[in-house]
């Protein structure tokens, strides 16, 4: 790693695009935003920017980088990928990270901070920045002096400056450039541009500057081009577009390369949108102040032409030109229009900071409060966003008629409140609004199905609703070409085909999803997490308790929210365990119990949850007392598919299959549940076998192997007792459509497993990739080189016939 860190003006960008100009084949390139303070946002520009170097070129970076996931969050992933994609690489491949101040405690953690830690050998990060970089990485620059780049070695010498101006006339000497800038780039390039001698009333340096500008450059420049020059440097980042909008200029593209021609201090970059330009930071902040002098009212006039052009585009970048506009009002109303999708696709601590930037009367606006209630509930501060919910009740209610807060009261009730029956009626009140006739922008539509469809999963109403509401947001997010709205829908909705025992269709979004699904960041800790647990329940309905556990336990480390899908995979993988009979496995399951949720929240029923991951332990280490007394509770249940299930398993195996009948049949609001029909079918024909009935015993056995084969639900034949064993073997010879499903079930452990094929060794690997450990963490567990590692999985991928460790897991169901 090299960092390059210096104040504003010394030419770090210039200097390092100079560089990577003669490399443009190796050098990836990434420049930093204020919005990229976010690790989730920093890890997907990373893997955005080394894409682009992999398309343009096919010797840097090898195929594999193309199938990386930018916004999946998953840095563990990618890390791993990476690891692959460069293991072979000839030549290093260089990854810039220019601004990287504006990464603040980001700059060391997620992906970044993995790949200053423990990145591929070919990779070289240069890290360019101003001066709170070199504290960030304070250790790496302390014990590598070698590698930085500081301001005394970008400040220009005195031979530096005699090239400059060599062959060039006027009355400026180089001795004369040198004592007024003491070799600062910037103002060197200012008078090398101007040609005269620098002066000021004032003799400070920041007013020397403007002062240069305003008269020497600008003033040098043909009127309606300084006038261009002014006007788009309110922007630092300009695409021709945003450019025409500002100035209305039909010839801004034409204006902007001849700046770039004449060296204004602009740059332009190619990108796969096409050409975007950047202002030096130095010399827009002065053309600012002078804008602001010399055409009072221009700047918020201007503020407000590129709010209105990032309006339906990027609505938080909207909402900052506002406030730079003054315009507080507009900067309400855009975040009353817009503050869903903004939260949904994990901007909610930017939102919350723009938020607090209203002044007075704005900031206490009612819809302004039940939005920072929801960012604060997103950031986990729930006690902070109960405060702000009470707050912006009272101020509704010193209003009259408040049509706004009316409308997003049931949109903020989605986000925060527990109450199932409450959420059912924010829910309702939402669909009521998106069938009127002005539901937002396509963006805002996909956001609110979304959250109705993440709403509707919680309360469990109508399972139907839910895949509808998921795959439409997934399909509007998709149309638009939000690929983070698009993932998250989908992660969600493969997790409620899971639990509505689609099985079979959960498994195809899982597919489309690929390797590395799940989220990372604010967002993730909210509502992060569903695919993983949706791998880990198909895995524990499918009988393949191993890929279970690791789906599971990937879940449980991906960082989302105890109240979350988190929670949700604690109480799976204390089901995993508890059917696995593990004494080990059983122990781990039962300290993840502990941060189980101590009561119901968010519409989830986390004490049923405790309660049935509790019995199942209790039925693995034989307390056949204890595990009854918890069913018992649960015995007229009707609305907890899924715990109902499990519970009726372990009534039926401890001797009762009528009672666990009864259970079963009062999930009858849930009449399609592949996992319910086949538990209720082959209890029903242990029901029957107990009454020598051979005829509806085999007939209500049938039946359920029908739905189940359907959908691979093998979980409720391979339970172990040896009362279910009895009647599969019976119903073998009485004759099935179905005898391999059967005898499949019937197989012990392991038998004709294909890790028979695997060598010593490769097991050992294969057991390893059964964990949520990176490939570098793999290596220093075995105490052997990550190149060792990967060749025992390349040996393990070729026999089993897999090309991905999930499909290597998948061989095993």
């Amino acid at each position: 790693m090299t960092v390059v860190t210096a104040p504003s003006g010394y030419g770090k960008t210039t200097a390092v695009s100079a560089w990577a100009s003669a490399h443009s084949d190796r050098v990836a390139w990434l420049t930093l935003s204020a919005f990229d303070a976010d690790p989730s946002r920093l890890s997907a520009g990373i893997l955005q920017a080394l894409q682009a170097l992999a398309r343009s070129t096919a010797e840097s970076v090898s195929a594999e980088a193309f199938a990386l996931d930018a916004v999946s969050g998953d840095s563990a992933g990618a890390l791993d990928a990476l690891h692959t994609s460069l293991g072979e690489a000839e030549q290093p491949v260089y990854l810039v990270i220019d601004d990287a101040h504006r990464a603040a405690e980001a700059l060391t953690a997620g992906l970044l901070g993995a790949l200053i830690d423990v990145g591929p050998q070919a990779l070289r990060l240069i890290i360019v920045g101003t001066s709170y970089v070199e504290l960030a990485l304070a250790r790496w620059t302390l014990t590598h002096p070698r590698a930085s780049i500081r301001a005394d070695q970008l400040a220009f010498d005195m031979d530096e400056i005699t090239g400059l101006l060599s062959g060039a006339s006027g009355e400026i000497t180089p001795q004369t450039i040198f004592e007024e800038t003491q070799g600062w780039p910037i103002a060197v390039q200012v008078f090398q541009l101007a040609g005269v001698r620098p002066t000021s009333p004032t003799g400070h340096d920041d007013d020397l500057m403007r002062d240069y500008i305003r008269d020497h450059v600008l003033g040098s420049l043909p009127r309606d081009l300084a006038l261009f020059v002014l006007r788009t440097s309110i922007c630092s980042d300009l695409t021709v577009e945003l450019a025409t909008e500002i100035t209305g200029r039909a010839d801004a593209e034409a204006l902007l390369r001849n700046c770039v021609g004449m060296g204004l201090f602009l740059d332009r970059y190619a990108t796969e949108h096409g050409p975007v330009y950047r202002w030096h930071s130095t010399f827009t902040r002065h053309c600012r102040e002078i804008l602001e002098a010399t055409h009072p009212g221009e700047r918020a006039r201007l503020h407000r032409a590129a709010a209105r052009f990032y309006e339906p585009r990027e609505p938080l970048t909207a909402l900052s030109h506002w406030l730079r506009a003054g315009d507080d009002a507009a900067a309400v109303a855009s975040i009353q229009g817009h503050w869903v999708g903004i939260l949904v696709r994990g901007e909610s601590a930017a939102l919350e900071r723009l938020c607090m930037q209203l002044p007075g009367e704005y900031a206490e606006d009612p819809t302004i409060l039940l939005v920072r209630a929801c960012a604060q509930e997103i950031a986990g501060a729930r006690d902070v966003a109960q405060l702000l919910l009470d707050s912006a009740a009272t101020r509704a209610a010193e209003r009259a008629d408040d049509q706004v807060y009316a409308l997003n009261l049931p949109r903020a009730q989605l986000f925060l409140v527990d109450g199932r029956s409450e959420l059912a009626q924010a829910s309702a009140s939402v669909r009521a609004q998106l069938r009127g006739a002005d539901s937002g922008n396509v963006r805002d539509h996909a956001a609110l199905l979304y959250m109705l469809g993440w709403s509707e999963m919680r309360h469990r109403r109508d399972p139907e609703r839910t895949v509808q509401l998921l795959s439409a947001a997934a399909q509007e997010a998709e149309a638009i070409a939000d690929r983070v709205l698009h993932r998250r829908a989908l992660s969600h909705l493969a997790f409620v085909l899971a639990w509505t025992g689609q099985l079979r269709r959960a498994e195809q979004v899982l597919d489309t999803l690929g390797d590395h699904p799940d989220d990372e960041g604010p967002w993730n800790a909210y509502a992060g997490g569903g695919a993983s647990t949706a791998a880990g329940l198909i895995a524990y309905y499918s009988d393949d308790l191993p890929r279970a556990s690791y789906e599971l336990s990937r879940a449980i480390r991906s960082g989302s929210g105890e109240q979350s899908f988190a929670g949700i995979a604690r109480m799976l993988f204390t089901l995993a365990a508890a059917a696995s009979k593990d004494p080990q496995m059983c122990r781990k399951a039962g300290m993840e119990l502990q941060d189980l949720p101590g009561h119901d929240a968010r519409g989830v029923s986390w004490t049923a949850f405790r309660h049935v991951s509790l019995a199942a332990l209790a039925e693995a280490a034989g307390q056949r007392d204890r595990a009854l007394s918890i069913a018992a509770r649960y015995a007229e249940t009707d609305d907890l598919p899924l715990v109902t299930v499990i519970l009726a398993g372990i009534v039926r195996r401890f001797g009762d299959p009528q009672t666990a009948l009864r259970m079963l049949r009062r999930l009858a609001r849930y009449p399609g549940v592949s996992y319910i029909q086949a538990s209720t079918l082959v209890t029903a024909a242990i029901v029957q076998r107990r009454r020598e009935n051979r005829d509806l015993t085999h007939s209500y056995c049938e039946q359920a192997l029908e739905i189940a084969v359907k959908e691979n639900v093998r979980r409720p034949f391979c339970e172990g007792d040896l009362e279910m064993r009895q009647l599969l073997t019976e119903h073998l010879a009485w004759g099935t459509r179905y005898e391999d499903f059967v005898a499949s079930c019937l197989r012990p452990p392991d038998a004709n497993s294909p890790l028979e094929t695997l060598s010593e060794r490769e097991r050992t690997v294969f057991d390893q990739l059964r964990t949520t450990r990176t490939m570098a963490e793999i290596a220093q567990s075995l105490e052997v080189s990550i190149n060792t590692v990967k060749t025992h999985q390349r040996a393990i991928y070729r026999k089993l016939g897999v090309t991905s460790r999930r499909e290597a897991l998948r061989v095993l169901t």
